[in-house]
């Protein structure tokens, strides 16, 4: 298995980052990154966040960028490469995030969104203790129309009992 870190992303990351965002199985699932995607927007995301309470990160799996993970606004999000997926690196990196999220930040709970079509991301989400809570379709910028949105939270007591029962 991997070793997994997190940091900040940096100028320096935009190439590896645009190469993950270039490919339509990750963008599709997405739901503010444009298609196809232009070189500067991932140039500006590839900087540190720094418009409030949150974080985006990008994850490294033996030094390489597998993907990135975050929390702004209680909201999370992430997205992996498709050469990562498979390999628990999702499931990792998500925990590690919510973790952090709720003991660094004043929230009552974290949300995430999944389309209708986004069934592994999805039952993340469940394995994770995230509950279903509403159904809505939402402008999907890659897609360019509306797409069928399922609306997930999870809150910090049910994390906390979920931890505690895990060890």
């Amino acid at each position: 298995m991997p070793e997994l870190t997190y940091r900040d992303l940096a100028p320096d990351d935009t190439d590896a980052l645009h190469a993950i965002m270039s490919d339509w199985s990750v963008v599709r699932q997405l739901g503010g990154w444009p298609w196809p995607p232009s070189r500067a927007f991932t140039a500006s995301r590839s900087v540190p966040y720094a418009k409030g309470d949150g974080f985006i990160w990008g994850v490294f799996a033996d030094g390489v960028l597998a993907g990135t993970l975050g929390v702004t606004g209680g909201w999370l999000g992430y997205a992996f490469s498709p050469g990562f997926q498979g390999q628990g690196i999702g499931g990792r990196s998500v925990r590690h995030g919510i973790t952090h999220a709720f003991e660094r930040f004043d929230l009552a709970r974290i949300e995430a969104n999944t389309w209708d079509d986004n069934r592994p991301s999805y039952a993340l989400l469940q394995k994770l203790g995230f509950t279903h809570w509403q159904t809505h379709y939402e402008h999907a910028k890659a897609r360019g129309l509306p797409v069928l949105c399922h609306e997930h939270r999870l809150t910090r007591s049910a994390w906390d009992c979920l931890r505690a029962t895990a060890q």
